[in-house]
């Protein structure tokens, strides 16, 4: 055995996978080292999901062999993969909110103790509080926030809440889907050196995400996926982004983010002096015609709860919406809509899609009314043909549009979402997260869809952790810090060094 066999924790050769209709993984082999991170990129429908499912024992594969430390198995069932030492963090939360951090780490496989004197047993929850905090302090060294519900803490200490569970089965491989999704900037860097820790520790990490310059800061290999099948792995050092890009789809893919200068009209949304106790203060902004004005910030800066409120989504305690030179009172979504604005949301599937609805009903449901007959009786043909343009007009990629949303990969469903505001003829729209967990060919479509609707005269204000895409796409850029506006950008002012210094405070 070479030296590089020995250090192989994990192997697969020839893995294909079929669903009804669908050949999902084709002779797909890898390798995973001892302490490496092994990157797995490609576009949704890649394959990656399914590779990930059959690790995990979520998925059975049809034909091909999995060895871990040399021994052939079979894995049929999360326990079994756990018991072989392979966790995984999914890219959807996995944390039930209103449990602790113990609870959540243990949840399904509680610690017993015998009752001295009583035929009974009770759970041993010194042991597992003891266990988790253990683990916990090697991310953090306060342990306060254990008892807490876990729904109470923020995004990067519920991701590493997960890892905790991850590691807390004695796990040698942790497969990590996403797990930057809507950190903020600084949280994914807090993140990265916990996952740098864990590597040193000799953990193996499949790290999976849309992110390509993750991937140049964390990653040992990268793997290359594209329609079932593994294009190829390289060495971090042996590769760019603009190559991991043309592997992924099989084509060149240049100028990732171009927003083309278009006229600028009137004003069309403008918002005054917009207040919610404790959590916005005075917000101010405005909208042009053939505009595109982001806002920037860390998580927790009210960036969402901005857009929410001006969508009748959250209350609000003062402050005036004008939309075309008219004041609204916006008090729930549907006085958003009938005033002309549109939210596509940052959790899709679930604020922004009916998942369990099909691709026309998702399109029409905002604006029903307007394929209604005679007493209100549905018109059906009406509603298939406009949801079959819009499938044409955007390329959304479905077998037919009596699909339901939810077999659909995560730009299609975004693509979706856009035709349902698409089809209320909106004036203004807000896109909060627009590309977060697509992949960069399905990115670049989202970027060509938005730029179109602004070229058609429309007005968007878009939220993005992405400062990049945040720069690429708007004209301004607003910044903010706890619940205010507290800088203003041009395109031209606009760098990621100036952004993050209001962003995170530093001008105080």
């Amino acid at each position: 055995m070479t030296v590089e066999e020995d250090q192989v924790l994990l192997s697969l050769s020839g893995i294909t996978k079929r669903f009804p209709g669908v050949l999902a993984l084709e002779n797909v082999s890898l390798d995973v080292r001892k302490g490496e991170v092994l990157a797995l990129v490609g576009e949704n429908g890649a394959g990656k999901s399914t590779l990930i499912k059959i690790l995990s024992g979520l998925y059975s594969k049809d034909s091909g062999e999995i060895r871990v430390r040399g021994k052939a198995v079979d894995i049929n069932g999360t326990k079994e993969a756990q018991a072989l030492g392979i966790s995984t963090i999914f890219q959807e939360p996995s944390l039930a909110p209103h449990l602790s951090a113990v609870q959540n780490v243990y949840l399904g496989r509680e610690l017993v103790k015998s009752v001295v004197g009583k035929a009974v047993r009770a759970m041993n929850e010194k042991e597992m509080y003891l266990e988790t905090a253990r683990l916990y302090q090697k991310f953090f060294p306060s342990v306060e926030d254990l008892h807490r519900p876990v729904g109470e803490l923020d995004a990067l200490k519920n991701r590493v809440i997960e890892i905790v569970k991850a590691l807390s089965v004695d796990c040698s491989v942790v497969i990590m889907d996403e797990p930057t999704a809507a950190l903020a900037e600084h949280e994914r860097e807090v993140l990265f050196d916990f996952i740098r820790l864990l590597k040193a520790q000799g953990v193996s990490i499949i790290y999976v995400s849309h992110h390509l310059r993750e991937l140049f800061l964390l990653a040992d290999r990268i793997t290359v996926m594209r329609d079932g099948k593994n294009v190829a792995t390289v060495n971090k050092e042996d590769t760019n982004i603009d190559h991991l890009v043309s592997m992924m789809v099989g084509r060149e893919i240049s100028n990732h983010i171009v927003k083309e200068k278009v006229p600028l009209g009137k004003v069309v949304l403008e918002v005054s002096d917009l207040n919610r106790r404790g959590v916005l203060k005075d917000i101010n902004f405005h909208v042009k015609q053939g505009e595109i004005v982001g806002i920037a910030g860390l998580a927790g800066s009210g960036r969402t709860e901005t857009v929410r409120a001006v969508v009748g989504a959250d209350p609000i305690h003062s402050g005036k919406v004008v939309v075309d030179g008219r004041p609204r009172r916006i008090r729930s979504p549907r006085d958003a809509i009938q005033a002309g604005i549109g939210l596509l949301p940052e959790n899709r599937k679930l604020h922004g899609a009916l998942i369990e609805l099909t691709v026309s009903q998702n399109i029409t449901v905002a604006s029903i009314k307007r394929i209604l007959g005679q007493r209100f009786v549905l018109k059906k043909r009406k509603e298939t043909l406009i949801a079959e343009d819009y499938v044409k007009r955007l390329g959304i990629k479905t077998p037919h549009v009596n699909q339901k949303v939810r077999f659909l990969s995560g730009g299609n469903q975004q693509k979706v979402i856009l035709a349902k505001w698409l089809f209320t003829q909106p004036k203004v729209l807000i896109f909060d997260e627009p590309t977060q967990g697509i992949d960069v060919g399905a990115k670049v479509e989202v970027y060509n869809l938005i730029a179109e609707f602004v070229r058609d005269g429309g007005a968007v204000l878009m939220v993005s952790s992405e400062l990049p895409e945040l720069m690429g796409l708007s004209d301004r850029i607003y910044v903010m810090h706890k619940g205010r506006f507290v800088c203003e950008f041009s395109r031209e002012e606009a760098t990621e060094e100036n952004i993050m210094m209001y962003a995170s405070g530093g001008h105080e």
